[in-house]
């Protein structure tokens, strides 16, 4: 049937030439941009969902990075400590030495100054190591690092500094004085000095050790925490990438497919409007 009125056919191939277009646009978007949820509008619950994953995958790197920066910290005050190891067993064997009853006045006055520049360096370590501003060896703080996304209070390392500037029965060194001109902190005056000051500068060396064990502990778990985030970043990566990431070959292939419809409804198009002349020249 031949009609004027309507042509159905012309309108129909209009209508899939319309939706082709569409379509390929939407395609093109996904080929562009690299993700095939350029809108919401695409795919409503994917978007929720792909949202979702990157606040995780941005929670857990900036935990890790938190996690970076207690291991910065953790290790300046190990160094630190370290150096104090080292001068307090320095300290340790000159008063040992000191400990020997033959030495002349000028022999003990030497290892006298040896010794006030090992605890005047204590001293200057103990008073001037920081981490931004925070004090690790003069004062007892809690410092708290978030190591988890989403706010959740469990996720937090806590890393108790050390005080060594206390009183030695707080918590503090034998080899430690406010004043770090100070002389005659440890004294290696005579023989029954040195010994007293054996006894001290190991229970220095002893409070040293407990607390760079506290510090390896710290550090082991920021370590942990580090390797979790970073597995449960790239999982969550992943999981967003099989959701949100345009498939190239299955896209290139929709947009031939798209390309090839488009023009089928153009070359449809064309015909419908053939028959509609060819019932007008009926008329003539």
């Amino acid at each position: 049937m031949l009609s004027i009125s309507s042509n159905l056919g012309a309108l129909n191939a209009q209508t899939q030439l319309d939706k082709s277009r569409k379509n390929t646009e939407q395609t093109l978007a996904q080929l562009a941009s690299g993700t095939q949820l350029s809108s919401a509008a695409v795919n409503a619950a994917n978007t929720a969902l792909s949202q979702s994953l990157e606040a995780q995958v941005r929670g857990d790197n900036q935990a890790s990075s938190n996690a970076l920066d207690g291991i910065s910290m953790v290790q300046t005050a190990d160094s630190a400590l370290s150096q104090l190891q080292d001068n307090s067993q320095q300290l340790q064997d000159l008063a040992i030495q000191a400990g020997d009853a033959a030495l002349s006045s000028s022999n003990r006055q030497s290892l006298q100054q040896q010794a006030d520049q090992l605890t005047q360096s204590n001293s200057a370590i103990i008073q001037n190591t920081q981490y931004n501003g925070s004090a690790l060896l003069s004062s007892n703080n809690a410092l708290q690092f978030q190591v988890g996304p989403n706010g959740d209070s469990s996720k937090q390392i806590t890393v108790n500094t050390s005080n060594l500037s206390a009183s030695p029965t707080g918590g503090g060194l034998h080899s430690y004085n406010a004043n770090l001109n100070a002389t005659g902190t440890i004294d290696l005056s005579s023989p029954a000095s040195a010994l007293a000051a054996q006894g001290n500068i190991q229970s220095d060396l002893n409070t040293i050790s407990s607390s760079r064990t506290q510090l390896g502990a710290s550090s082991n778990q920021f370590s942990a925490a580090i390797n979790n985030l970073q597995n449960s970043s790239l999982n969550a990566q992943a999981a967003n990438s099989r959701i949100s990431d345009t498939d190239y070959a299955a896209a290139t292939a929709q947009l031939v497919q798209q390309q090839i419809l488009g023009q089928a409804a153009i070359a449809i198009q064309g015909q419908a409007n053939v028959s509609q002349r060819s019932a007008l020249s009926l008329l003539g």
